[in-house]
């Protein structure tokens, strides 16, 4: 069962694009839990999911590992990806490792976006 989604658009082979990005509710698979992810990119889509020791902590760790897809694609890099308007940032947390990768409002949430 899906708990939640976006969709964000990306340019690709010269046409816009729309990539729903689903997370579905967490499922205990013995004494852990995992929660599933897709991200429907035009080129290729991915399903994956995220493990944690209860629901709270696989649903937190699979909105964190959807900011990487989402940060590491080669559409962020590209300047080809945005969700509400172009380049600033796509609404997903990213590990406290990662942060300096974010962008516009979500570098705004952290505190990071310089003066």
């Amino acid at each position: 069962m899906i708990a939640a989604e976006r969709t964000l658009t990306v340019r690709h082979a010269g046409r816009e694009h729309p990539v729903l990005v689903q997370i579905f509710l967490p499922e205990q698979v013995g004494p852990n839990w995992n929660c599933r992810y897709t991200i429907d990119w035009p080129d290729t889509p991915i399903e994956s999911f995220a493990g944690g020791n209860d629901a709270i902590a696989a649903l937190h760790a699979a909105i964190e590992k959807v900011g990487m897809e989402l940060y590491m694609s080669r559409f962020h890099h590209e300047r080809a990806m945005w969700w509400l308007k172009p380049w600033v940032g796509y609404g997903f947390p990213l590990p406290k490792g990662a942060r300096d990768e974010l962008i516009g409002d979500d570098q705004r949430f952290y505190g990071l976006d310089k003066p």
